[in-house]
């Protein structure tokens, strides 16, 4: 008969494999039979793009417009908003394939603030020519105007003609055309010109910036006979500019197909090119003779895709979050956490190192979510050492627990607005995010750290603070990585994976790494038997 001992072995082994069965028999099933495919599960970045104007009025009228963009197959454009002054009207005008947004008022004085913002979920875009086709004898009314030469696009200048017949794209398949074309804009030197560089100016000197090699390529396409305009946008990354950027697209077989030659995209565009208007256009346009400054800030934050949404029936937590309105990265730090949790008993069960309770570590990784590995680490040291210091100062007036606790909650939170205004002085934007961090999880972290240097000595305390962020660090990289986040988000059953691992640690009795390592004297040390006479 076996033992209680042996009976509880055989019942851990026994929940442990179903535990393992279930979840890969669900992704056995969801991959096989519901087809499930990677882009199901992979988030998308969804883009927060907020311009801010600043102007003179000098107490005149003042117009001022700029380009909206404009929903399409490849951008999706919501939450459109605008801050400004009650002087000022505003208005969106549509005028066939752009959109402007106007702001008009009287008297504007000076030191006048304009903001408009919107989010921009955007898809990468790729076309493939057909080697054979061959260049339209004639194309729809509303397309030929992109045949015609402009002042800055002279389609019929010599100069044009001539490059155009020296790389052979004046003959052949649109695609050989095309790919002449291309290679010779894209191989002009890199240069940032104030104003307008048009197509000829470009061909002359050799280089040019994005809109002079554009313009350059909409010319020789429209020599070839093949209709090409302009596109004018922003390249999104997080972070603010004044810089915006051109590329091009050429009418080919019903499409317009994108090209960018200053980046090297050949009919393609990456899914960070936003469009704001088509057609060679000047992005702002205002009231002469006024003061006028303007910058792009960008952030973005990722988002389940419109098929993670509408595929997962069964458990389809994506979309609950969605419909509650909640952030797609709270989602991910409630199925990561658990995976965190995992981490911070390997290190403790396992490697043996120390750190302050048991799920502290997650928590803190966390939270770092929203500042950064690095900044997330400064803003834990300088609420900590804020909070031990301010112990130590209370120590001598021998106050009751619970007052004390109320203290050091309050030197909480005044360090981690310091730290925010301060950091937002130095434009330090990541570290200025310290008020993200849960106020219980940074409070329970510095009395933990202080009670250790009290009843244990400055040593145990730096060695269990260290080895705080030692985990912190695995949990941060093990929580923020990609992969495992698409993995858990997509299949959240996978964490039936994590019960079974801890129910196997729970029963660990092996030696921790960090003890093999203390006493690697003793097991180094070479045995000598005992010689007999």
């Amino acid at each position: 008969m076996a033992s209680p001992k042996n009976r509880r072995r055989y019942l851990s082994f026994l929940v442990i494999a179903v535990l393992i069965a279930l979840p890969l028999a669900s992704l056995i099933y969801k991959v096989t039979v519901l087809d499930y495919r990677i882009a199901n599960i992979l988030p998308q970045t969804q883009y927060r793009v907020r311009l801010d104007m600043e102007l003179d009025g000098g107490d005149h009228r003042v117009r001022v417009a700029t380009f909206a963009p404009v929903d399409d197959a490849r951008q999706q454009i919501s939450d459109e908003s605008q801050t400004s002054p009650q002087v000022f009207h505003y208005s969106v005008e549509s005028n066939g394939r752009n959109r402007q947004a106007v702001w008009v008022g009287a008297p504007v004085p000076d030191g006048v603030s304009i903001r408009y913002e919107f989010s921009a979920l955007l898809a990468a875009v790729r076309y493939t020519i057909a080697e054979d086709l061959e260049v339209p004898e004639s194309y729809p009314r509303a397309i030929r105007q992109y045949l015609q030469p402009t002042d800055v696009i002279q389609v019929d200048d010599p100069e044009i003609r001539a490059l155009l017949h020296e790389l052979e794209a004046d003959r052949g398949p649109i695609l050989g055309r095309l790919r002449a074309i291309y290679a010779y804009t894209s191989g002009l030197g890199a240069r940032a010109f104030k104003g307008t560089t048009d197509a000829l100016t470009a061909l002359r000197l050799g280089e040019a910036s994005c809109n002079g090699k554009s313009r350059l390529f909409v010319a020789l396409a429209r020599a070839s006979g093949i209709p090409a305009r302009l596109v004018g946008g922003l390249i999104l990354q997080p972070g603010s500019k004044r810089t915006s950027h051109q590329w091009v697209e050429a009418y080919v077989a019903g499409h317009w197909v994108p090209f960018g030659p200053t980046n090297g995209h050949f009919a393609s565009l990456p899914s960070h090119y936003l469009a704001l208007y088509r057609g060679d256009e000047a992005l702002f346009r205002h009231t002469s003779d006024i003061n006028f400054d303007y910058m792009f800030t960008t952030k973005g934050r990722m988002v389940p895709s419109t098929e993670a949404r509408a595929s997962f029936k069964a458990f389809n937590v994506w979309d609950l979050f969605a419909r509650l309105g909640l952030p797609f990265s709270l989602l991910q730090t409630v199925l990561m956490l658990p995976v965190g949790a995992l981490v911070v008993v390997l290190f403790r069960n396992v490697i043996g190192v120390p750190t302050f309770g048991t799920f502290l570590p997650a928590l803190i990784a966390a939270s770092a979510g929203a500042t950064g590995l690095t900044w997330g680490m400064v803003s834990l040291i300088i609420v900590t050492g804020s909070v031990v210091l301010a112990r130590l100062a209370l120590q001598r007036l021998q106050l009751l627990h619970s007052p004390t606790l109320a203290i050091l909650l309050t030197v909480v939170v005044m360090s981690m607005l310091g730290t925010s205004l301060v950091a937002d002085h130095l434009d330090l934007e990541e570290l200025a995010r310290v008020a993200y961090f849960p106020i219980a999880v940074m409070a329970i972290t510095s009395e933990r750290l202080y009670l250790v240097l009290v009843e244990q000595g400055p040593r145990e305390g730096m060695i269990q603070f260290g080895g705080t962020l030692l985990v912190v660090l695995a949990c941060y990289l093990v929580m923020n990585s990609m992969a495992m986040q698409v993995l858990v988000s997509g299949f959240p059953e996978v964490l039936l994976l994590v019960v079974a691992a801890n129910i196997y640690l729970g029963r660990w009795v092996g030696v921790r790494l960090i003890e093999l390592w203390r006493f690697r004297g003793l097991w180094r040390k070479p045995q000598v038997e005992e010689v007999r006479a």
